[in-house]
């Protein structure tokens, strides 16, 4: 059965958390000449307890598109459709006084580097107290106890000791840790991490996979993990949301994406990944040419010149969303019978 909207809905019935429909969001070219629409009518939902892997290139628009959740785009960008839900209430447009009472305290993000998440100049224990402070009202032995339980909770050893001291005197690990902590310290509902293990070693990063894992158990929240790395996805999600050039092109359960891709975009990156058994001697599988510019207009299919399976139609009308079974989406006119 086809679909010929745009957007990519969960099928079951309970009410999401967070619903985003037709998000589109345009960002002004550097030399003010032109418009690069980064995100373009992406629409998905996501329940409470449940994982979402947004995955592409970069430049794809996973990490526009959380910063549009979290209403944290720069000044030289702009929602010009769509909705963003967060537990029934339209988040788009509100002040920024609005915001910053649910960001930290029902809505927490990771951010990609924790060196520039974290001000170099204030001590960890200052920089975990201000969301408690500030959302809990927390002070004095009530405020400390708080945050030494979040240290423990993130497996930071003497954390008396580090909530006086000051990032650069941590590892890189260490600091994923501390900024997980903040992002979780008023027990958010949503927490979104972008590419939360990129600056990790590979011990590091399977530790801190496990830490997240552990949080969304344990405290039942919504997580959405932003990354290029399909390992990340394969170890901590439910469901996988494949984006190419401002587009979602392939959705599915981690399982059936990994066994059975549909889109030729998604098979690339699946091919892409080194694996034990592949003949070294042919070198890595690679995608050919390069993303569109997202600044020009795109007829037919944005993935169409870097796919071998291009047809004529490919290249002049863009495909419909194609349901199907067992939860699986994708937009590409080999799908479509």
């Amino acid at each position: 059965m086809n679909d010929m909207s745009s957007s990519f809905p969960a099928s079951e019935t309970s009410a999401p958390l967070l619903d985003v429909d037709d998000l589109t969001v345009d960002i002004a070219a550097r030399d003010g000449k032109g418009i690069v629409h980064a995100v373009s009518g992406v629409s998905f939902e996501l329940k409470r307890g449940c994982t979402l892997g947004i995955v592409g290139e970069s430049g794809c628009g996973k990490s526009t598109t959380a910063m549009a959740i979290m209403q944290l785009l720069p000044g030289s960008a702009q929602i010009k459709s769509g909705t963003i839900s967060f537990d029934g209430n339209d988040i788009v447009g509100k002040s920024q006084t609005e915001m910053r009472a649910l960001r930290g305290k029902r809505i927490g993000m990771i951010m990609q580097d924790p060196m520039v998440a974290l001000d170099p100049v204030f001590t960890v224990g200052d920089q975990l107290a201000e969301p408690l402070k500030l959302h809990m009202g927390l002070k004095g032995q009530a405020l400390l106890e708080r945050q030494v339980a979040l240290l423990e909770a993130v497996g930071i050893p003497s954390p008396e000791t580090r909530l006086k001291q000051y990032p650069h005197q941590m590892s890189g690990g260490m600091l994923q840790r501390i900024v997980g902590a903040i992002a979780i310290s008023c027990n958010p509902e949503l927490l979104i991490a972008d590419e939360p293990t990129t600056a990790l070693d590979p011990t590091a990063q399977a530790q801190f996979l496990d830490l997240l894992a552990d949080i969304r158990d344990t405290r039942g929240l919504a997580l959405i993990i932003v990354t290029h790395d399909f390992g990340v996805t394969a170890r901590l999600c439910d469901d996988i949301m494949v984006m190419y050039a401002g587009r979602i092109v392939e959705r599915g359960p981690v399982e059936t994406i990994f066994k059975a891709p549909r889109h030729p975009y998604t098979r690339a990156l699946l091919d892409a990944i080194p694996k034990p058994e592949n003949d070294r001697s042919k070198g890595l599988a690679t995608i050919e040419g390069q993303p569109p510019n997202l600044a020009e207009s795109i007829s037919g299919c944005s993935f169409a010149p870097r796919c071998r399976f291009a047809m004529p139609r490919c290249t002049s009308e863009r495909p419909p969303v194609t349901k199907l079974p067992g939860d699986h989406q994708t937009a590409c006119w080999l799908e479509v019978v």
